[in-house]
């Protein structure tokens, strides 16, 4: 059964594979549009893209002679989004294009699909582990593990004599198994002459730059992983002030004639075999260059002299250091550069800082005009229901707000000795400051309609343009209605006054997010550091 399936898999990569390659001869002889010829890896299947496009309007066009058509998923909002994005002249090669591409990506994802399905199809031919002979062919010693998954099936020869022992019951297979293959492991003979293959280069490998193991100056090179395979190695040290199991030794304070004896102990390991060797080392002070032995003299002057002055009032520096004539220069470091370069970085951040804040003001204040729809329209209704033109009332609002703005300067500064300032800042009230633009054009002789209408361009909301056209229809032709249009769109903008402040609160929670995840982070290390100490105690 098992083969029946594989072979239906391969018959269905070849149709594939073999319907591509049909379809790229049967469009090798498209045409395609000078914009859509690039890049040229891609167009076998932009050719085969416009002669599927081709077959797909002709047979619409026979369906349609019929008197029925072939729907396409999302067609017509695809046509109006793209006459809405291009002109009308560009409308119909753009729709050529988006549908070229669209069936050319299509095809590349189906050919990408085939060509990957069928090459891990084939794979699966030439990558099984079991052999002919029922064996698996193990790593060699050091490489890794093989897990086989494995089904345990009846055997052939004897598959007649059981269907005939068991003729009501026939079993198919006993179960599926997943077993790991561990690499070949080592005998004692070739595991010990490996380890003595290795052994022997040591101490030689180590040495590095040093010439000899009793004249150990710079640190050791030690082995690589790859060079003592299928071994690990381990290393002891018998001094690790001295020498380090990573080559590192600490001989920089030592004397010239200083010298310390080390045991450095390998040890190679391989299955339950292991094998060692001891080597000793003798490290020594380091090699100084003549510009380090200087050096060297030069800062023992200088502790020499502050030593010897530090009673003094003052400090002098040393003349000479041994042999040598010395003059001294202050190095005094210069951070002008890097203020420099800050300050240059802090006027680009101040001036995109800037710009965003101006634009999160305007945000606020759209915001603010939003919020405060639903009263002014709560007001013309209040005031057009008791007898007042519209006229009026935009003057009893500016009223009203110019009240209010002297009753908070008063209650902000009794004695009247702060300056007042700016009354936007004082206030926070976008939209009657407009309302009093608006009666300042009224009484400099600008016609109530166009005042009206300037006062709609200026607030940039669509409540504050719907208001105006209805308060300039109103003035043109004549409006019975409108005092009940502006009840109703009152109510709305109550409506949409609550929306605007459920959609607030949950900003307000997302911001809250992060603090609140800073909080967490914080609590978790008052709780995991004390529990940490106390485990390590």
């Amino acid at each position: 059964m098992e083969k029946v399936i594989s072979g239906v898999y391969t018959g269905l990569y070849i149709l594939f594979l073999c319907s591509f390659t049909v379809l790229a001869l049967l469009s090798s002889r498209e045409e395609l549009p000078a914009y859509a010829r690039d890049p040229p890896w891609r167009r076998p299947f932009r050719r085969m893209a416009l002669w599927l496009i081709g077959k797909l309007e002709a047979r619409r066009n026979r369906r349609r002679r019929q008197g029925k058509d072939l729907l396409i998923p999302g067609e017509e909002g695809v046509r109006n989004d793209l006459r809405i994005l291009y002109p009308s002249m560009k409308a119909a090669r753009e729709e050529i294009l988006y549908r070229m591409d669209k069936f050319e990506r299509l095809l590349l994802l189906i050919f990408a699909c085939v060509l990957l399905a069928g090459a891990m199809h084939v794979r699966s031919f030439t990558s099984g582990l079991l052999q002919e002979d029922g064996s698996v062919t193990r790593e060699e010693s050091g490489g890794g593990d093989r897990k086989l998954t494995v089904v345990a099936l009846p055997d052939p020869v004897k598959a007649e004599e059981q269907e005939a022992a068991e003729k009501d019951e026939k079993t198919k297979d006993y179960g599926t198994y997943t077993i790991t293959v561990h690499a070949r492991q080592l005998t004692r003979k070739e595991a010990q002459a490996g380890a003595q293959e290795i052994l022997r280069q040591f101490p030689d490998i180590l040495l590095g730059d040093n010439q000899s193991p009793d004249q150990i100056r710079s640190p050791l090179v030690m082995p690589d992983a790859a060079m003592i395979q299928p071994f690990t190695l381990a290393w002891e040290s018998s001094r690790y002030a001295v020498l380090d199991t990573d080559g590192s030794i600490f001989n920089e304070d030592y004397a010239q004639e200083q010298a310390e004896e080390v045991e450095l102990t390998a040890l190679l390991t391989c299955g339950d075999y292991q094998f060692q060797k001891k080597m000793n080392f003798v490290v020594r002070a380091p090699i100084r260059s003549e510009q380090e032995k200087l050096q060297d003299t030069v800062s023992t002057a200088l502790l020499k002299a502050e030593k010897e002055t530090a009673e003094r009032e003052s400090f002098t520096l040393p003349d000479s250091a041994g042999d040598i004539s010395l003059s001294w220069r202050e190095d005094v470091e210069d951070v002008s550069a890097g203020l420099l370069i800050l300050g240059i970085v802090i006027c680009i951040l101040v001036w995109y800082v800037t710009d965003y804040r101006l634009h999160e003001k305007t945000k606020q204040r759209n915001r603010q005009l939003a919020i405060d729809y639903p009263q002014l329209t709560s007001k013309f209704v209040l005031y057009m229901g008791a007898g007042m033109s519209v006229r009026n009332v935009f003057y009893k609002c500016a009223e009203e707000y110019r009240q209010k703005l002297a009753a908070q300067k008063v209650r902000d500064d009794p004695e009247g000795k702060r300056c007042s300032g700016n009354s936007r800042q004082h206030a926070g009230r976008w939209l009657y400051e407009e309302v009093l633009l608006v009666c300042n054009e009224l009484d400099s002789g600008v016609p109530e309609a166009e005042a009206y209408m300037h006062f709609g361009r200026r607030c940039h909301l669509r409540q504050y343009t719907k208001l105006c056209t209805l308060l300039v229809q109103n003035l043109r032709r004549g409006n019975d209605t409108l005092l009940q249009v502006l009840q109703e769109e009152a109510e709305s903008s109550f409506e949409e006054r609550k929306n605007l402040a459920r959609e607030l609160g949950e900003e307000a929670g997302t911001r809250l997010l992060f603090p609140m995840m800073i909080m967490l982070g914080i609590t978790m290390l008052i709780i995991i550091v004390p529990a940490y100490f106390s485990f390590s105690m």
